[in-house]
């Protein structure tokens, strides 16, 4: 062989494995892209298979492989086979409508799975709540009791249970109220009172309306002793701009005020043998205690 033919032969077989180096791995063509597992089942389940007529509940679907495991990239559509009985969203809730039976179903990958509902006539179970409360206007700084009854499709009285009861109000500034609804009037005005009931995929709620009144006849001025170990009143009441006078006896006090409300006025240092005094522009309830003895608290309350 000549040494001309040999160059062209190195040249033509260099050239030969640069090309198939950039097809990659010495292979002709593109490379393969990642496997995509094909469904093979779909598994659906609900944790409760009767419900009443607007109860919800969700139900869950997990698309899986030949070998059972779960292909976590397979998004499922749903349906209901009789949506007058039950209905379903995009995302597995399921609401009943009228008694019956439905079968929830889930597609996804050509492949489907499902799970029958009953759907009840509703008596005995929760479907609306009804929110009290014991007085609908109550003054500044007075409290009142809210209360929640469970009803039926019928309107008969549900027993809650163990669900858990959530209360709130649409203006703490207004109106607080503890986890046992018991309501605080702390500024005038009108306030809604909330409540949700733990029920499914859906918790239930209702509200009810209250008023928050002003105190006729709020004086201007108002003074608090300090007696032992107790402020004498522990409650008083004045006008807003009214002033509070703090008679500190010998045995050192001090006056600190509850930050959570606005507009109250600046703490009083420990002092003893001394009157000091504090104005209040703002409405609402003001709570203080003595931080050097504990258990000893008062509140002002100043009304419009």
């Amino acid at each position: 062989m000549s040494c001309v033919t040999r160059r062209v032969l190195t040249v033509t077989v260099t050239l030969l494995a640069g090309v198939l180096a950039a097809c990659g791995d010495g292979q002709l063509g593109p490379k393969p892209g990642p496997t995509v597992e094909t469904v093979s089942r779909v598994d659906v389940s609900t944790p409760a298979t009767t419900i009443a007529p607007q109860q919800t509940v969700q139900f869950t679907a997990i698309a899986r492989s030949s070998s059972g495991s779960a292909i976590g990239t397979v998004t499922s559509v749903w349906s209901s086979s009789a949506n007058g009985v039950a209905t379903v969203n995009a995302s597995g809730i399921v609401t009943g409508i009228a008694a019956g039976t439905a079968t929830i179903t889930a597609t996804a990958g050509g492949k489907s799975g499902s799970a029958a509902l009953t759907v009840t006539s509703g008596a005995g179970v929760l479907a609306a709540l009804t929110a009290n409360v014991q007085d609908r206007t109550v003054q500044l700084g007075q409290t009142t009791q809210a209360s929640v009854i469970g009803r039926d499709l019928q309107g008969a009285a549900v027993a809650l249970g163990n669900r858990a009861v959530t209360w709130t109000t649409s203006n703490s500034a207004t109106a607080t109220i503890t986890a046992a609804g018991v309501v605080t009037g702390v500024g005038v005005g009108n306030v809604d009172l909330r409540v949700s009931v733990a029920d499914g995929a859906t918790p239930k709620t209702a509200s009810v309306a209250m008023t928050v009144s002003s105190i006729p006849g709020a004086p201007s001025n108002a003074r608090v002793d300090m007696f032992g170990l107790n402020f004498v009143p522990f409650e008083s009441v004045v006008k807003q701009n009214g002033t509070v006078s703090f008679v500190f006896p010998s045995l050192a006090h001090n006056v600190i005020w509850d930050r959570r409300l606005a507009g109250a006025p600046g703490d009083v240092n420990t002092m003893s043998n001394v009157t000091i005094t504090r104005t209040f522009p703002a409405a609402g309830v003001f709570n203080f205690t003595c931080t050097l003895h504990p258990g000893m608290d008062g509140r002002i309350i100043v009304s419009p």
